[in-house]
């Protein structure tokens, strides 16, 4: 039976909870912190009345350094055990999951626009909420095609983002998204002209060339001789004077000017 809209609980948060355990509904709490019990990792939520707990074995990740990760996050999970007079309520986000997984399967397409939530963030990769706390990878050539930046950089634990479904297989349970577009940066620059000053992002130094992308133009990575004098790092933000622009050709030549605090 589902309840009417505006309907309380008599009994408050403990009736709230005992109806979510005995109907299998999921409830959203957040997560204080990452401790331990019986000598297993668990998520403690914040359930007002009580302590919830959820085992590493129930979290769905299969990592204590991930858990560690979402601490401060809000989640989905099923209530599996109520000791009221302890103040303790046993949950699963795994069954919670595993739920919602299988009912957006069904309804998703290739090529469809999701709004999601960054749930990590790695050197290599972001971890996104595309619904329910059905978490999807998602590799940096799909996560942005800035080459100087790093993730952490650009995205924090906490962000909406808007994502395309790119792969699905319902079979073997994939769903693949992507956050970048299909078009080249080299579409998207504007019309360098010879004699533009313009900032960029350091990405690469070699020993007779430096690789440095536009500002404003992920991707988009031009070429310039070494400095003369001092010495540059990935990351460094610089001022560089065009001397070669062509779309067609994807070719962009730069002088350096200087570097930017």
């Amino acid at each position: 039976m589902l309840r009417p809209e505006g309907l309380e609980y008599r009994g408050g948060t403990w009736d709230r909870i005992y109806d979510a355990m005995q109907k299998e509904y999921p409830i959203e709490a957040r997560i204080t912190r990452v401790t331990w019990e019986n000598n297993t990792p668990v998520w403690e939520l914040d359930l007002e009345v009580a302590r919830g707990l959820v085992p590493s074995s129930e979290t769905g990740l299969g990592s204590h350094e991930l858990m560690q990760k979402f601490t401060g996050q809000k989640v989905f999970v099923k209530v599996k055990g109520v000791d009221k007079k302890a103040g303790i309520v046993v949950c699963s986000r795994r069954e919670a999951v595993a739920d919602t997984r299988e009912a957006i399967l069904k309804y998703l397409k290739v090529g469809q626009e999701l709004d999601a939530v960054i749930r990590v963030v790695t050197p290599k990769r972001l971890t996104v909420d595309i619904g329910g706390g059905v978490l999807v990878d998602v590799p940096r050539a799909n996560a942005t095609r800035s080459k100087a930046l790093r993730l952490n950089e650009l995205f924090e634990p906490g962000r909406q983002v808007s994502v395309k479904v790119s792969a699905l297989d319902g079979e073997k349970d994939v769903i693949l998204v992507t956050m970048v577009d299909g078009s080249s940066p080299w579409e998207r620059a504007p019309e360098f002209r010879r004699g533009d000053c313009v900032a960029g992002i350091v990405v690469r130094v070699e020993s007779r060339f430096v690789m440095i992308e536009m500002v404003g133009v992920p991707g988009l990575v031009g070429l310039a001789p070494p400095p003369l004098r001092g010495n540059l790092s990935r990351g460094d933000r610089v001022t560089c004077m065009v001397t070669n622009f062509s779309r067609g050709k994807n070719k962009l030549s730069l002088r350096l000017r200087g570097t930017m605090a």
